[in-house]
């Protein structure tokens, strides 16, 4: 059982470290949302919490390790402002998500939409932080969500 603790400080509650696999998808988001749990979410909160965390994930796994194995490293803290905090590493190709942002026009067509790109679009919707930096060969990758 997972515990929550403080409010005043990130306080860790849980962190794991995963083979970078599509086979251990679910159980890298089993984690996320018990340790979401903790901190009291609604369901509907905790759903696009794993949704935010599944898109960022599968993007690691997919074109992270591009001709090589590697691992997936996921801490989730408890924050202030009754916050909820996933930090994913991983020691992949450097990648920054938010340097390239697109610029979502949706007055234009389907037609007109390019294929792919939306994911951090839909992250950057669902959750209220997100953050990235590059430390000790590490992509670090940061998902905030606080209670509404």
């Amino acid at each position: 059982m997972l515990q929550a603790v403080g409010e005043k400080q990130p306080h860790q509650i849980v962190s794991r470290r995963f083979p970078a696999a599509l086979e251990q998808l679910y159980d890298m988001l089993d984690l996320i949302r018990e340790a979401a749990a903790t901190c009291k979410f609604p369901q509907y909160a905790i759903d696009k919490i794993e949704l935010a965390s599944e898109e960022a994930i599968v993007n690691i796994i997919s074109y992270g390790y591009p001709n090589r194995l590697g691992d997936i490293e996921i801490k989730c803290f408890a924050t202030e402002n009754h916050g909820f905090t996933i930090t994913i590493i991983d020691h992949g190709i450097p990648y920054n998500p938010l340097a390239n942002q697109k610029k979502y026009e949706v007055r234009t067509s389907i037609e007109e939409r390019t294929i792919g790109g939306y994911g951090i679009y839909f992250i950057l919707k669902i959750m209220d932080e997100v953050n990235y930096r590059r430390e000790f060969n590490s992509n670090v990758l940061s998902l905030t969500k606080y209670h509404s």
